[in-house]
């Protein structure tokens, strides 16, 4: 396995995470309208909507780049995944210790509704900690710190180091 299909199944992981996709399309809970909080069991499964309507909702808050220009105009939380520093494995050129870096950008009117940014990073945590899920070894955290974002939002970016295999 190489460095294309360990970032094409980490991309399909988060894509597929009907929890994390929740998190990135549903606003906060808010009481005086009656809107449920976003893990509510109330709430359609993501999973479940019409296939155009999955594919707009994975398109518009999982990207492989980041894209932030259009964020100005919209109240929404956007994910983007790219891949970090590459450094052999005790200097052996077939293996690697790779970093995955995923950056996460919040509207400050969902952070401030639900404190989304650490429910999102905890899910992350939950999907990548120490569970095998690209290259050859577990998944570690590396670090997380927050981030300069557009306007009206607040950034986190957190990194994942993993074990690599050139194919």
């Amino acid at each position: 396995m190489g460095s294309y299909d360990d970032f094409l199944g980490i991309y399909k992981l988060l894509r597929g995470d009907e929890q994390l996709l929740r998190l990135l399309h549903y606003p906060p809970e808010n009481l005086a309208n009656d809107t449920p909080d976003p893990l509510s069991p109330t709430l359609q499964n993501i999973l479940d909507k019409a296939p155009e309507e999955l594919a707009d909702i994975r398109n518009e808050h999982i990207m492989k780049s980041i894209k932030d220009d259009d964020l100005v105009t919209k109240k929404i939380c956007r994910l983007y995944m790219y891949p970090g520093r590459r450094s052999p494995k005790n200097n052996n050129y077939l293996l690697a210790n790779q970093e995955i870096v995923i950056d996460l950008f919040v509207h400050i009117d969902i952070e401030n509704g639900d404190f989304r940014v650490s429910r999102i990073n905890d899910r992350l945590n939950e999907l990548f900690v120490l569970n095998h899920v690209a290259g050859a070894s577990s998944t570690d955290y590396v670090e997380g710190t927050p981030r300069t974002a557009p306007q009206n939002y607040t950034g986190y970016e957190s990194v994942f180091t993993f074990m690599t295999r050139k194919s």
